[in-house]
């Protein structure tokens, strides 16, 4: 994959712009923040989730398919500029404009 020519300058663009929008976000004052990707419970999205397990506490979990409910849990808490840039993961079709798993700001 990275020895294809046309993906790695994709590579390159796609980390550019994501560097754009965190210095944006930052000079605007925004604090980035990182949210768990292991969940007791899907939220924040209508959409079917992975499912693991987490040996350790002996419970089911999933993998998240939205940033939307913990951010705004924490804009409740008196923490409005914040911001992520992180994957999600949705267990749905994928095509040319939907993927399994994707980056998303929140």
């Amino acid at each position: 994959m990275i020895s294809d020519k046309n993906t790695f300058e994709r590579f390159k663009i796609r980390s550019k712009i994501i560097s754009e929008i965190r210095n944006f976000l930052n000079k605007e004052e925004f604090l980035e923040i990182e949210t768990p990707i292991l969940q007791n419970q899907a939220s924040g999205a209508m959409a079917e989730t992975f499912n693991t397990h987490h040996n350790d506490y002996d419970i089911d979990m999933v993998l998240r398919i939205s940033l939307e409910a913990e951010h705004k849990m924490i804009m409740v808490g008196g923490y409005p500029a914040v911001y992520e840039i992180s994957k999600n993961f949705r267990n749905e079709g994928s095509d040319s404009t939907h993927m399994q798993e994707f980056t998303m700001i929140e």
